[in-house]
């Protein structure tokens, strides 16, 4: 059977992707959850939430946490063939 966007298992792959990315842009920068999350009006443990695939965003969240980080909104879902995978 072909997977669906409501496929429960593709949703988990794609909230970890996203936290991931997220975590990676966050580090490089060396800034902390704190720092993202209060530049991004989200509390702290909401943001980290996100970075561990446990919670969805908002789209308004990803404006904000991009403005946070100073990448453009699509870079959110894109890596560079230089960072480590797991």
């Amino acid at each position: 059977m072909p997977e669906t966007p409501e496929d429960p298992e593709l949703v988990r792959d794609r909230r970890l992707a996203l936290g991931q990315r997220l975590r990676t842009l966050r580090t490089d920068r060396n800034l902390s959850q704190s720092a993202v999350a209060a530049a991004a009006g989200l509390a702290r443990p909401y943001y980290g939430g996100i970075e561990s695939g446990q919670h969805n965003i908002s789209v308004a969240n990803l404006w904000a946490i991009a403005d946070a980080l100073g990448v453009d909104i699509g870079e959110l879902f894109t890596s560079s063939s230089t960072e480590k995978s797991d």
